[in-house]
């Protein structure tokens, strides 16, 4: 089975001149059960492929499909993301930041608490979930947001660069854990 199949995508942003194409012609199959790596160089279009494959953004050509059926816009039952940076709500704790996504889905209380607090754990911020974004380091937001991204448990998770705000001690763990 194919999580996720792209297809002769191309994009191009808008702008003078007929605009600034990013990606011409990319097709790929993941399997179920993968892990893909997409390396290349600073501005080659990595974020915009992921961003398009969760449905964040559209391509100009070509097509996705998520377990068979396109991702026209984000679907978090399919696809979720962790990006580059920390994108935290500042007025929610962070084990509020975490359970965030659950509670949208309408996930009991207990459970969404039950499942932050294990994710908690796993970054290692055990005794950080009554903490705010204010309150924390720059790699300890990344931390909350890769926790509300595994939180989630979605069956294909695109992850932006999610360590390289991470210490190297603490990214080698993150690996890991992954």
């Amino acid at each position: 089975m194919t999580a996720i199949e792209v297809d002769n995508l191309s994009h191009v942003y808008a702008g003078a001149e007929g605009g600034v194409p990013a990606l011409q012609d990319i097709s790929m199959s993941v399997g179920v059960g993968r892990f893909v790596v997409i390396v290349g160089p600073s501005g080659c279009g990595k974020t915009s492929l992921l961003m398009m494959m969760a449905g964040l953004r559209q391509q100009t050509e070509g097509k996705i499909l998520c377990y068979g059926r396109p991702i026209p816009k984000p679907d978090p039952e399919r696809v979720g993301v962790i990006f580059q940076e920390a994108s935290l709500f500042p007025w929610l704790s962070t084990l509020d930041n975490i359970e965030f996504p659950l509670s949208l889905r309408g996930t009991p209380r207990e459970e969404r608490r039950r499942r932050s607090q294990a994710m908690l754990s796993l970054v290692g911020l055990d005794g950080f979930g009554a903490r705010y974004h204010h309150e924390l380091s720059g790699g300890m937001k990344q931390r909350v947001s890769i926790a509300r991204g595994l939180v989630q448990d979605p069956p294909v998770l695109l992850m932006d660069e999610p360590f390289a705000a991470l210490d190297e001690q603490t990214r080698m763990t993150m690996g890991h854990e992954l």
